[in-house]
């Protein structure tokens, strides 16, 4: 008798040990779907917030730009380009992490572009008008920028990252659906006119 409630009590723990695998197996599966997405989609935000955080720097690194010496005479739209470039390299460094983590193989782009009221022939302010001075296409209209609302000139830096053929961290199956392919931010800044004519005369802003 005791053989046989031995055997019908290993019989038991066998079948319950089995039933265990088996709910271990099908919820298993689901639990690491959850956390893996939840920490893909971290990444994801933690990216963007990157993304921000240096179009941000970069806005306000457009402010404090310097005219290089030997430049006193940069008219005021060859200032605005020197501004955005230094704001991109600024924004650039920042998010430059990006491109050295995971499998990511391209490292973040910035675009910036200086937009205010147009310059007339006559050198006189057209707030009717938006002009735009953008980095890397050889310049832009001319743009003129005063201290009215209607009148303030404005550098905009947008940094991108193509984070769906970069990802930090690999995609499952389907996941490709919810991540964008390319995450930006925008960040601008108002350009303070007076630091325009400080830099025409050897100063800077």
């Amino acid at each position: 008798m005791d053989g046989s409630r031995e055997s019908n009590a290993m019989a038991a723990f066998r079948r319950q040990a089995g039933i265990y695998a088996l709910e271990f197996a099908l919820v298993f599966p689901v639990f690491f779907l959850l956390f893996y997405g939840l920490f893909s989609f971290g990444i994801v935000a933690t990216v963007q917030q990157s993304l921000t955080m240096a179009a941000e720097e970069g806005a306000r690194a457009s402010l404090r730009y310097f005219l290089p010496a030997g430049a006193a005479s940069a008219s005021a739209q060859q200032q605005a380009l020197g501004r955005l470039a230094h704001g991109c390299d600024v924004a650039t460094y920042r998010a430059g992490w990006l491109g050295q983590l995971g499998g990511a193989a391209a490292a973040p782009s910035c675009s910036a572009v200086l937009r205010g009221p147009c310059r007339q022939a006559d050198g006189t302010i057209d707030a009717s008008q938006t002009c735009t001075v953008t980095l890397g296409s050889g310049g832009g209209s001319a743009v003129a920028c005063g201290y009215a609302q209607a009148e303030q000139c404005f550098a905009i830096l947008t940094m991108s990252f193509a984070y769906g053929s970069n990802p930090l961290v690999p995609l499952l199956p389907g996941m490709g659906l919810l991540v964008p392919d390319v995450l930006r931010a925008v960040a601008q800044a108002a350009i303070d006119p007076a630091t325009l004519r400080l830099a025409s005369t050897g100063g800077g802003a």
